[in-house]
């Protein structure tokens, strides 16, 4: 028998057990305070309770685990994230970072690449070139006579061999898991400053990585490192020795490439299964860096490709529906879709943003179907993103704009930034608001919509030029020697 009242460790007073005695019970708890029982049938009660509870909400965590596996907007599967603009739309990553605050971990990387971080369920891989001390000759593989192809002020006048691979992390602790290489050797050709040998971000189907490294080929591995094949492809000519620096682009059971270059330009489709060549369209372009972007419309899946013309490709046939020339040589931002229209920009020498009506056939120059253009503001490096109704641009000189997408009508446009920067990662954004990471490590994070409102600015060091990805609660930043993953706490 017990004597006087007494309280469990949670606070709830017991009162003394007698056949009949009530209890106190939680407030509630409404139903057993009006009734009677002993106080071992009363904890046997709440025990069962809290358990049943308790596996409840463990059956609601695998169902949400599930769902989430086998859901691709979950994750960041390429280089512009699950929806091709730069948004994640369940990512809630935190508003403010540092060296020490929100940090989750931090890595090394070796070597030197600026692919983005593509992430699904606990892997993340990476792709890097490591320099070699074994001195090679310098392969003679470009034909006599290739235009273009001397040496820019911003190229460095020699290089190292290099292991050029992909490193898999673990996204829950930043450990590695594994490394493959798939050259060991001396690449042809240089690289701009700003770029690198190990510059293009693979893709994922959630099942197998595809990683393209232009004139070094296509290999497809399993998530244990496994190769599953590969693809040879012939050595590249970039115009003025610049580098290459094209993603793939993955749709169906198709990668898409587009190889730019000052030899005979193209666009292959390759099948993800086998490697093989499904299609191959040649392209009268000299060298771009765009990456392809594919968007379904009208029921027709297609292929936008940025170049002096911006144009437009059958998704099973490669056959080209449209063009509209009139952007500037050297393209380098991904065109975006949304509102009915894709958007093109560039920004080397001339500064150009096109808004196109998709739908349509033929030569679409100076036609009603270039609904808006803008000759300001325009991005050399960065993509423009389409979030809902706004488009936004970054340049690489420390201005952003805002404008409605479907009329071009100016939110603001060219709005400095506090702190000079330089801009070479493209904007990505969640929960309404946008991150801007710098080359110098600053993140401007801002809101999104018509007015240019700083929700706070985080500071790194390093040097940082791959394009963020945000997964989750958490993003994913590269720098020039480390990978970082903040969360919130």
């Amino acid at each position: 028998m017990w004597g006087k009242s007494a309280s469990n460790r949670n606070g709830i007073e017991l009162a003394q057990e007698n056949n009949n005695v009530p209890l106190t019970y939680p407030k509630r708890c409404q139903a057993c305070a009006q009734s009677t029982m002993s106080l071992q049938r009363w904890l046997a009660l709440h025990r069962f309770l809290h358990m049943e509870r308790t596996l409840l909400w463990l059956m609601g965590m695998l169902l949400i685990s599930s769902l989430q596996a086998d859901d691709p907007d979950a994750y960041w599967p390429q280089w512009r994230g699950p929806l091709w603009n730069g948004v994640a739309p369940v990512g809630n990553p935190p508003v403010e970072w540092s060296e020490s605050r929100n940090l989750i971990w931090k890595t090394p990387i070796e070597g030197q690449g600026w692919s983005t971080p593509i992430i699904w369920e606990n892997h993340i891989f990476l792709h890097t070139a490591i320099p070699m001390e074994k001195k090679l000759p310098i392969p003679d593989v470009i034909p006599p006579g290739t235009r273009n192809i001397g040496e820019h002020p911003d190229v460095a006048s020699t290089w190292k061999a290099q292991r050029i691979g992909i490193i898999c992390i673990n996204r829950s602790t930043g450990k590695e898991l594994w490394r493959r290489f798939i050259f060991e050797g001396m690449p042809h050709q240089g690289h701009h400053r700003k770029g690198g040998f190990a510059s293009q971000s693979p893709v994922t189907d959630g099942k197998y990585l595809y990683s393209y490294f232009g004139s070094f080929g296509l290999y497809c591995f399993d998530f244990d490192g496994n190769l599953i094949w590969e693809k040879p492809f012939k050595p590249q000519a970039m115009e003025d020795s610049l580098g290459e620096g094209t993603s793939p682009a993955l749709h169906d059971d198709h990668l898409i490439i587009v190889a730019d270059q000052e030899q005979q330009s193209y666009i292959v489709a390759i099948d993800k299964h086998t490697g093989k060549e499904i299609w191959k369209t040649k392209r009268e372009e000299v060298s771009n860096w765009s990456t392809p972007r594919i968007f379904t419309h009208e029921n027709r899946t297609q292929i936008l490709v940025n170049g002096a013309p911006v144009i437009c490709y059958d998704f099973e046939t490669g056959e080209a529906l449209w063009q509209c020339a009139g952007q500037s040589l050297s393209a380098v931002p991904m065109p975006a879709v949304g509102q009915g229209l894709a958007f093109a920009a560039s920004g080397w020498r001339k500064d150009t943003v096109h808004a196109i009506r998709l739908g349509q056939r033929g030569d679409l120059t100076d036609t009603e179907h270039l609904v808006w253009k803008l000759d300001r503001g325009a991005p050399y490096v960065p993509c423009p993103m389409v979030w809902e109704e706004e488009i936004y641009l970054l340049e690489d000189h420390s201005f952003f704009s805002c404008l409605r997408a479907i009329d071009g009508k100016q939110y603001y446009l060219k709005h400095r930034l506090p702190s000079p920067a330089n801009f070479s990662a493209s904007p990505v954004g969640a929960k309404d608001r946008i991150y801007l990471l710098s080359e110098e490590g600053r993140t401007f994070v801002m809101k999104k919509g018509p007015e240019p409102t700083i929700l706070a600015i985080n500071e790194l060091e390093g040097r940082f030029q791959a394009s963020p990805a945000i997964v989750e609660h958490r993003i994913y930043i590269r720098s020039s020697e480390h990978l970082y993953c903040f969360g919130k706490d």
